[in-house]
């Protein structure tokens, strides 16, 4: 159940973010910075060709340096960021705090990077029953990369969001652990109770900075200088 109610948030915030999908792109700026998002929604930042800011984030949850999360470690480094979000410490964070970490801690969330490759659409066959009449999708589901997804190893759009299992719109401490013991489940893939480098997915922007400019092999179009990702 507790899983259900992570996709049902991750699609529940794909929808509330495309409707701010064009707002003006917080990290414009030349493009001069990459951003990674930790599991729990944590942003990382660094200059453009510096090492990917993954790697921040996986020095900060490797506290014993050992070169692996253990599943101890990374509850922990989640429920750091969970105090850093509850500014009250009533073990909640809440409506308004959850808006200041849209607004002040990540806004990138509110934006579409269009750095990033979107995935390709693929077409379904009209359904009459699922159209509004006003929609240009016709109904259609359109998948999109947005919000965090575009920075994290894991499709959430809004991370915080994700962990209110019971909807009630806060996440209880309770609630945040267990999305943090859900998120470790994901990303251990090998499931010996560690996550190591090698073992991460890349992330949308990663992937998006990986492939070859318009115009060289395995590129579309004519070629043109890309403003790179790191």
């Amino acid at each position: 159940m507790r899983h259900t109610s992570l996709i049902a948030f991750c699609l529940l915030g794909a929808s509330l973010i495309s409707g701010a999908a064009f707002a003006q792109d917080p990290i414009t700026n030349g493009f001069g910075q990459t951003i990674f998002f930790s599991p729990s929604g944590e942003p990382f930042r660094a200059p453009a060709g510096q090492p990917y800011p993954l790697v921040k984030w996986f020095n900060q949850a490797d506290t014993n340096k050992d070169g692996k999360i253990s599943h101890d470690e990374f509850v922990a480094d989640a429920m750091a960021f969970f105090d850093k979000l509850d500014v009250n410490h009533d073990n909640y964070i809440s409506s308004p705090e959850n808006t200041r970490y849209e607004n002040q801690i990540a806004p990138e969330i509110q934006s579409i990077d269009p750095r990033i490759a979107q995935p390709k659409q693929s077409s379904r066959q009209f359904d009459p029953e699922m159209s509004t009449g006003t929609d240009p999708n016709a109904g259609r589901y359109r998948k999109s990369i947005v919000g965090a997804s575009q920075y994290s190893l894991i499709d959430e759009p809004q991370p915080v969001r994700a962990a209110d299992a019971n909807f009630d719109f806060k996440v209880s401490r309770e609630e945040w652990l267990d999305t943090a013991q859900q998120r470790f489940t994901i990303l251990d893939r090998n499931g010996d109770g560690f996550i190591t480098l090698d073992e991460l997915p890349k992330t949308p922007a990663q992937l998006s900075a990986e492939a070859p400019p318009p115009g060289e092999k395995g590129g579309k179009g004519p070629k043109k200088k890309r403003s790179g990702l790191f």
